[in-house]
């Protein structure tokens, strides 16, 4: 759906310069790596967070098939691998929205959460990725959306 050559795929997450782990894992404890080309994230998921994607799956699909030029973050791969003793590790691999060329001037890691979702202000740097409560703007969802969600 996306274009992605399957060989560039996997070179990128499996080929041997490796992945960067990400500085720390999130509130989740999930782990978090790039790719050594910067063009995947890959997120390590617990068995809820895979049983959660898996029942999204078919309607995420339709969505981005239907609105090709989403923001909506692209799910490239969902993997599973035993490590020795038995132990099994879940990741999917996401594209990484911000592998561009464009400056980005402003990041938002947004939960649709109010709860500690706010950036203490002596904290905020250049380049500190800031939470809901920290957005300024208002959305408007489209009438017919809303009244399809909201029914």
């Amino acid at each position: 759906m996306f274009k992605l050559d399957a060989a560039e795929y996997m070179m990128s997450i499996c080929g041997d310069d490796g992945l960067r782990e990400l500085s720390s894992p999130g509130k989740s404890g999930s782990i978090f790596y790039l790719s050594h080309d910067d063009r995947f994230v890959i997120k390590t998921l617990k068995r809820s967070e895979l049983k959660a994607l898996l029942k999204m799956l078919p309607s995420y699909y339709r969505h981005v098939g239907k609105h090709e030029n989403t923001l909506i973050t692209k799910f490239f791969g969902l993997h599973r691998i035993t490590l020795k003793g038995g132990r099994k590790v879940r990741f999917v691999v996401m594209g990484n929205m911000f592998c561009t060329e464009l400056r980005i001037h402003r990041r938002y890691d947004l939960k649709g959460s109010t709860l500690g979702r706010c950036t203490e202000e002596d904290k905020i740097r250049e380049n500190t990725t800031l939470k809901d409560l920290d957005l300024s703007y208002e959305f408007y969802m489209d009438k017919l959306l809303r009244e399809y969600l909201f029914k």
